[in-house]
Order: C-alpha cells, then sequence, then structure tokens
C-alpha cells in the first residue's frame, strides 16, 4: 500500500534550509484545531537563493513546481489522518529525526478542518478523519516524495518540532503516480 519513496539522490543542505526557515517572515497558518494535532505552514519564495539551489535539481522547474512551504509538527505531537487538496509533495527535510515519521491511515468518518491565518478561521478543503486507525509507518531522514492524496498523518515524538520544506506540482504534474513514474524513468531531476 506504501505511496510514498524516498529520493537518495535529491541533494540538500539542511543547515542552509534551517537558516532559511528561521529567517522566514512569511505567515505561518495552521490546519486543526487542538495543538496537539496541527500543521502549521508557510510559504517561502521561489526566489530564495537557497530554495532555488534546491529546487533547481528538478528539471523544468518552473513549469513542474507550484509553490513551496514549510510544513512543521511541533514536538511530542502530530498531524492527524487526513487528505491534502493537492495529490502529491516532495518532502525535504529541514529538522527531522528518526523519532517523527509518516503514518498511513484506514478510511473512517470525515471531520471538518480548520485552516487559521493571523487568527482568521477559515473552513479547509482538506479531509481530517476521526478515529482512524494507523495501517502502516513510513520513516525516511532523507527526500521522499508522498501520495497526499492518501489518508496519512504525521508523528513526532521527538524531543524537537519537525520541520520539513515541502513541493507542490502544478497542473498535470499534481499526480503521484506521474511524479513516480518521472523519477522511475529519469525524468524527474537532473544527473550530477
Amino acid at each position: 500500500m506504501k505511496q510514498a519513496f524516498e529520493i537518495p539522490e535529491f541533494k540538500y543542505n539542511s543547515e542552509e534550509l534551517k537558516q532559511v526557515y528561521l529567517n522566514n517572515t512569511s505567515e505561518w497558518a495552521k490546519y486543526g484545531s487542538k495543538p496537539e494535532l496541527t500543521l502549521y505552514t508557510q510559504y517561502v519564495s521561489l526566489e530564495n537563493p537557497v530554495i532555488l539551489k534546491h529546487i533547481e535539481q528538478i528539471k523544468n522547474y518552473k513549469e513542474v513546481i507550484e509553490n513551496v512551504k514549510f510544513f512543521k509538527t511541533l514536538v511530542n505531537a502530530g498531524v492527524g489522518p487526513h487528505r491534502d487538496k493537492r495529490n502529491v509533495a516532495i518532502n525535504i527535510p529541514v529538522i527531522v529525526d528518526e523519532h517523527s515519521y509518516v503514518a498511513f491511515y484506514e478510511e473512517s468518518e470525515i471531520i471538518p478542518s480548520v485552516l487559521t491565518i493571523k487568527d482568521e478561521v477559515k473552513q479547509s478543503t482538506a479531509k481530517y478523519y476521526r478515529n482512524s486507525e494507523p495501517i502502516e509507518k513510513f520513516k525516511a531522514q532523507g527526500t521522499f516524495c508522498l501520495d497526499t492524496s492518501t489518508i496519512h498523518g504525521v508523528i513526532n515524538e521527538s524531543t524537537t518540532d519537525r520541520v520539513i520544506l515541502s513541493l507542490s506540482f502544478k497542473d498535470k504534474y499534481n499526480d503521484y503516480n506521474t511524479v513516480k513514474k518521472m523519477y522511475e524513468n529519469g525524468e524527474l531531476l537532473w544527473k550530477k
């Protein structure tokens, strides 16, 4: 069932990305209403030199990449079972250790999802699931691709917040199987 795969060829510098994360001034958005099950997201500019250096590894990145965000999961917390409004992501570790991971869940009752930006609460298009049981875990210390249309969540049992840089895809590329096939056929990354 696993709807994720590692991309060991993707080169990244966690320290450089951490500095961008610490100095990024974009507004944080929160998905979720319980602090222990909330995902924090923050846009980052595609023009930032460090970000650009990383995403330039993707062939035709201007046609392929929609946006880039930092995703933060608090220490000893998680992100509840959900489906994104996007269908695929490539996630790059910024602050990640072996005590945090992605979990895949069984389908259960859909519950309303809220998004909070600057204390304004809105309904989100993401779908959250109540009392869903995990059926599989995926641990990756490096860059990985994730099918975000499947029911998934994050468990962070670390002693620090978990932070990743997440790449979203445009139009016809916003499909897990398309990105996976591109990777397998050598069409996703430039060879170095």
